[in-house]
C-alpha cells in the first residue's frame, strides 16, 4: 500500500480504513507522512501510543495527536516541545509582556482539543507569537485540592494557603510537584509584573471549574483578562 501511495497519492481513497495496519506504528508513521489526512484513521487506542519514540514522531507531524499518548507521555517535556504546545526557556520573544492562558485540559482522549488548537494558533499568530505565554496544560498537574478543581477549596495559589507551593531548587520556579493553582498564580503574577494579560478561552459548554478558579485568581491579582468565545 505504501509503495503505491508513493507513486500515486490518489489511491488513498481506496485504502481500507479499518484494516489492522492502522494499529501498526511503522505503517502509521509512513502513511501520515505521505498523507496528513490519514491520521483520522489511525487506531488511537493502540499500544504504540505508549511508546515515546512513536509519540514524538507523531506529534512532529501533528501536534494535536499528543492527546492520544498514554501513560505520562502527554506531559513529557520532549513530547510537549515537539508538539509546539510548550517552548523551552531559550526562546527569545520580542515583547516583554508575558501572557497566561486559561483553558480547559485538552491532553487526554476524553477532552476537547479546542484548547490545544487555540494554543497552537497563538504560537503561529503574527502578533501573539511575540509574547511568552504560559500554557497550564503543559505544566503542573498536581494539586493540594483532593478534587483538583473544587471551587470551594480555599487555595487560590498563594503560598500562605496552598499546601504544595513547591519551587525548583535552582530556578526557584514552579516544578512538576507544584500545585497547579500555585503554579498558575506564579505565572499570573509574572504577567502582572510585566504589564501582561490573561487570555481565557471559553468553549461552547462554558468555562470549566478550573477556569472559574483562575478567573478569581486573576481578579485578586488585578490582571487584565481577555476572554475568547
Amino acid at each position: 500500500v505504501l509503495q503505491i501511495m508513493q507513486l500515486n497519492g490518489e489511491v488513498f481513497s481506496y485504502v481500507d480504513k479499518k484494516a489492522p495496519m492502522w494499529s501498526e506504528k511503522d505503517f502509521v508513521m509512513s502513511m501520515v507522512k505521505l498523507n496528513s489526512g490519514a491520521f483520522e484513521y489511525v487506531d488511537k487506542q493502540a499500544p504504540m501510543w505508549g511508546e515515546k519514540e512513536f509519540v514524538l514522531a507523531m506529534v512532529k507531524l501533528n501536534g494535536l495527536s499528543l492527546k492520544y499518548a498514554s501513560g505520562d507521555l502527554n506531559q513529557d517535556s520532549d513530547c510537549l516541545r515537539a508538539s509546539s504546545l510548550w517552548h523551552s526557556a531559550k526562546v527569545t520573544y520580542s515583547r516583554v509582556e508575558k501572557a497566561t492562558l486559561s483553558v480547559k485540559f485538552s491532553l487526554s482522549h476524553s477532552n476537547s482539543q479546542y484548547a490545544s488548537d487555540f494554543a497552537l494558533a497563538m504560537s503561529k499568530d503574527p502578533f501573539l507569537k511575540n509574547f511568552s505565554t504560559y500554557n497550564p496544560n503543559a505544566w503542573c498537574n498536581d494539586s493540594c485540592d483532593p478534587d483538583f478543581t473544587n471551587v470551594s477549596h480555599p487555595c487560590r495559589g498563594t503560598a500562605q494557603i496552598c499546601t504544595k507551593p513547591d519551587l525548583a531548587p535552582g530556578s526557584k520556579r514552579p516544578c512538576s510537584t507544584s500545585c497547579w493553582r500555585f503554579a498558575f498564580r506564579f505565572h499570573l503574577d509574572e504577567s502582572k509584573a510585566t504589564n501582561g494579560f490573561l487570555i481565557q478561552v471559553e468553549e461552547k459548554q462554558g468555562l470549566g471549574d478550573g477556569q472559574d478558579i483562575e478567573t478569581e485568581m486573576a481578579r485578586q491579582g488585578g490582571l487584565k483578562v481577555f476572554r475568547t468565545y
